[in-house]
């Protein structure tokens, strides 16, 4: 059976189940538009129909699942690479893994975060290195960093001096309600350099980003029970655009693919959209509207009456980053040939991070998978590996890129931190609805991570939408 015969015979069950649920569901119905087929969009739609609403998503291109993509063609013996949101964990991810059990998806353990190899000044470091006394103190750490690392993992070191901040974060959606305003207007830079750290510590952990962010970040994983960086991770068996589909089977003819919208306009009654359907312009009347695009896409696109201060501030100044996905398909898995692990930090602009996936395949060949800076070449990205490879076997046989920044409507990904002294004006305006617009996206939830974030901003879009 392939690929598409599992998604035909999986999105056939789910309709019936959805199609059950929505038969149980009593109470208002509303019509209600969701702009964007990524994850947050699918997922929302799913939602509202299960709750008896009429829902139609709109997605401008010819696909969903927005930044999450899974790659199979030109890869051969049917390996796979994702080349979007690429991994998920427990404890951390709730709503995540309750759609895995709810679509009968298969998850695989992803150990990409086991036995990592770093670089420091031209120089390979093993995760074994970086427990060593003696490392440490060569890269610069002082005695007190060095008998933190020598029994914590390497990403931990902030903790050795922001611990005390991150404990007194008592509640996932309050993190003016701490007393630790005044965090806000410094960097986690200068806070660590406040708080005693040293050079090199500064070096590979200070930011820009501001302070208070970073120890609400913490402290929300601190609340879930995961680690500060989780390194028991998962992904979908098949690719993790498995659940994508799922959702997009579930909702049949509800997806509108080739509808990208180009203009809203609201007031207290409702909201209209205008898009472009098979190259001709319509507009579509609802109840309520979800936005799920990116607030990079959100900017663009022309609404009246034009957004208030607040709502304006945060569409205009969201921060996020973009990057290359980097695909390398090899002859052999040599790195276990040689004894390297494929689990890398690499220096390079051309390959800032490798991994492996797809292992489970029937094949000798292998998947390695990782980063670059938007734009990066295969060409470079290649000689980027050869050159820091330390083994003697490597067979990369195709090497293949997706710059995420050329793609005009998913290519942001994750939020990056606020700056100093901008939380207040993010945070809650980012997850509030206004009149009957409602906005859900991996940016609109006070966890900043990938998928796990873009669900949970969807179930609460759906229940305001519900509710109202």
């Amino acid at each position: 059976m392939n690929r598409r015969d599992v998604l035909k015979i999986g999105g056939a069950a789910i309709a019936g189940t959805l199609a059950t649920s929505v038969a149980q569901t009593s109470g208002s119905k509303k019509k209600v538009i969701v702009i964007g087929g990524g994850i947050a969009g699918l997922a929302c739609a799913y939602e509202l129909v299960k709750r008896g609403h009429e829902v139609v998503v709109l997605e401008a291109t010819g696909r969903t699942g927005g930044h999450v993509r899974t790659m199979h063609d030109p890869l051969a013996d049917n390996l796979y690479a994702d080349l979007g949101a690429e991994h998920f964990y427990y404890p951390g991810y709730t709503a995540y893994w309750h759609y895995l059990h709810e679509f009968g998806l298969t998850p695989v353990s992803y150990p990409r975060r086991e036995h990592m190899v770093r670089f420091f000044d031209g120089k390979l470091f093993t995760q074994e290195d970086l427990h060593s006394r003696d490392a440490l103190s060569r890269l610069g750490f002082n005695q007190r960093e060095i008998g933190f690392l020598a029994t914590h993992p390497w990403p931990d070191l902030p903790l050795l001096y922001l611990q005390r901040y991150v404990d007194q974060v008592e509640k996932e959606t309050d993190p003016l309600g701490a007393g630790l305003n005044a965090l806000d207007q410094l960097s986690v830079l200068d806070l660590l350099k406040r708080e005693g750290a040293s050079g090199a510590a500064l070096a590979h952990f200070g930011g820009s980003g501001s302070a208070l962010v970073w120890v609400w970040g913490a402290a929300v994983k601190k609340l879930r029970g995961t680690p500060l960086v989780a390194t028991k991770l998962f992904r979908i068996k098949g690719g993790n655009q498995l659940m994508t589909d799922a959702f997009a089977a579930a909702l049949g003819e509800r997806v509108r693919l080739g509808c990208p919208v180009t203009a809203i306009r609201h007031d207290p009654a409702g909201v209209t959209i205008t898009c472009r359907e098979f190259g001709q312009e319509r507009k579509i009347e609802a109840d309520h509207l979800v936005t799920c695009v990116s607030l990079v896409v959100l900017r663009q696109i022309p609404v009246t009456p034009a957004w208030p201060e607040a709502k304006s501030f945060v569409i205009r100044n969201m921060p996020y980053y973009t990057r290359t996905r980097v695909v390398f398909q090899s002859r052999t898995r040599f790195w276990k040939t040689d004894g390297v692990s494929p689990n890398w930090e690499p220096p390079d602009p051309h390959l800032n991070e490798l991994w492996s996936m797809a292992d489970e395949v029937n094949t000798p060949r292998g998947i390695l998978i990782g980063g670059a800076e938007p734009g990066a070449t295969a060409e470079a990205a290649l000689a980027a590996f050869h050159k820091l490879y330390p083994g003697k076997s490597a067979d990369v046989e195709q090497a293949l890129v997706y710059n995420w920044a050329a793609d005009p409507y998913a290519g942001m990904c994750e939020r990056i931190s606020y700056q100093p002294g901008e939380l207040a004006k993010f945070w809650p305006e980012v997850t509030r609805p206004l009149g009957r617009i409602h906005f859900a996206g991996a940016y609109a939830a006070q966890m900043s991570w990938g998928q796990e974030a873009a669900l949970e901003s969807a179930n609460r879009s759906a229940e305001e939408v519900d509710q109202a």
